[in-house]
């Protein structure tokens, strides 16, 4: 297991990408369809660090959506991520362990699930979020830099 990216919230997300890749040298991954205006749907952009291979993903709600909270600055953390083996078994060791089931209520097992990519979301006892999620397929010994 590795931590795999920051997520974090952002009042407009053209204006944070922008931010970002001018002072901060972050690209986004190829194919990566960047937003075009600070006119905002909800969205999400992922930005890497070519030397480190660091991750950040810079996250935009619009107003009605849950996660829509009031936007208090330095209070943008949005969620951590972290690559698991095998999502299923995390999940299940994490009933194990005793994770209340009011810090997973809201899911019972992966939110949304593609060949290459499964994922979930928990709470921390402080009720920040986390994403969880595998590949399955890819080496999971290896932190591998091209799999964005």
């Amino acid at each position: 297991m590795y931590l795999s990216y920051f997520g974090i919230r952002v009042t407009d997300l053209r204006r944070s990408v922008d931010f970002y890749m001018k002072h901060f040298g972050l690209q986004p991954p190829p194919g990566t369809e960047l937003p075009k205006t600070g006119a905002q749907e909800q969205g999400a952009v992922l930005l890497v660090d070519p030397h480190s291979g660091q991750r950040i993903e810079l996250n935009y709600y619009p107003k009605g959506n849950p996660y829509a909270v009031p936007y208090v600055a330095g209070e943008g953390l949005d969620h951590l991520a972290f690559r698991v083996d095998n999502l299923e078994q995390f999940l299940a060791r994490l009933k194990t362990d005793g994770i209340p089931p009011e810090k997973m209520r809201h899911y019972e097992g992966p939110m949304m699930s593609t060949p290459n990519f499964r994922v979930a979301y928990i709470r921390d006892p402080d009720d920040n979020q986390i994403e969880i999620y595998d590949s399955p397929g890819a080496d999971p010994n290896r932190y591998d830099r091209s799999q964005y």
